[in-house]
């Protein structure tokens, strides 16, 4: 009988986004099968859980703050004018596959579509996903194991685009993915450094095909390839002003090794449209050759 593995899924999700998770398993009263990630290194009164309950054919995540987590509330509430955008287009990805999403500010319905309309002063956060039907608790375990990590994933995100987040190492030396060797980070209530996550964002939102060919890792080699990509900022860093605030929705992109150097072959680097066009440009030259 399949069985998730709590500190597994909590190591997945933890080198996805950059953010020290540590999972436990237990088993509701009725039976189902619990797992809740917390950050390590905040006391869980004062930060919040996420916690998955794995019926049969179905999920239910749920955003679960601590007893004392009033100020991290408030700051998630003003963390929402930057993330709003990244959670609404996680939302949207989440609906489109039939997840149904539930959020509740100050005790009240609030849309996950228009965060706009969200108040400004949090006192309180209410966020369940339930996604059902659902291969999972079924006996191919590979694929029970994949459902698992992409809704954690995609939940996770949810959550990490409205919690305030800190660096803690210096990333200086990235991978050539462009995720931080060894990089971590932290949940704090007055710094909103959130590389890491940004990245972690830009691949649930967009994917992780290439934007410009359409070269996907995993198609080619196999699990060795899942979810790697480059992730190409469409503004140079170098020409980000001080306080700018990255939007992984909107700034990041992801592109394969060969097309993200191309890209930076030219000053200012080349758009998206401008590789797909290079590209079309070649295929026309050498069909009619």
């Amino acid at each position: 009988m399949w069985q998730a593995d709590p500190v597994r899924l909590a190591e997945d999700i933890s080198k996805h986004f950059g953010l020290h998770l540590q999972g436990q398993g237990s088993r509701a009263a009725t039976g189902e099968f619990l797992i809740e990630l917390a950050p390590v290194g905040v006391h869980p009164n004062e930060s919040f859980r996420i916690r998955l309950e794995l019926g049969w054919r179905s999920l239910q995540a749920a955003f679960v703050p601590g007893p004392f987590a009033g100020h991290l509330i408030s700051e998630m509430g003003n963390a929402a004018n930057v993330g709003g955008t990244v959670f609404r287009r996680l939302a949207e990805k989440c609906l489109a596959e039939n997840a149904r999403l539930t959020m509740r500010i100050n005790g009240a319905q609030a849309s996950t579509a228009d965060s706009v309309s969200w108040p400004d002063a949090w006192k309180s956060l209410d966020l369940v996903l339930e996604k059902t039907p659902l291969a999972i608790n079924t006996e191919d375990y590979e694929e029970n194991d994949r459902q698992l990590v992409t809704w954690a994933r995609r939940f996770t995100g949810l959550v990490l685009s409205l919690v305030p987040l800190e660096e803690v190492e210096e990333l200086t030396d990235l991978n050539p993915d462009g995720l931080p060797e060894g990089g971590s980070i932290r949940v704090l209530v007055n710094r909103y450094e959130r590389n890491y996550s940004n990245r972690a964002a830009c691949i649930e939102i967009q994917g992780s095909s290439c934007l410009a060919c359409g070269f996907n890792f995993e198609e080619a080699y196999g699990t060795i390839g899942e979810g790697f990509i480059h992730v190409h900022h469409v503004t140079p860093v170098s020409q980000i002003i001080a306080g700018y605030i990255v939007n992984p929705a909107t700034d990041l992109v992801p592109l394969c090794p060969n097309c993200h150097a191309m890209a930076h072959r030219t000053s200012p680097p080349l758009t998206v449209e401008e590789l797909r066009k290079l590209l079309m440009t070649k295929n026309t030259s050498s069909g009619q050759a």
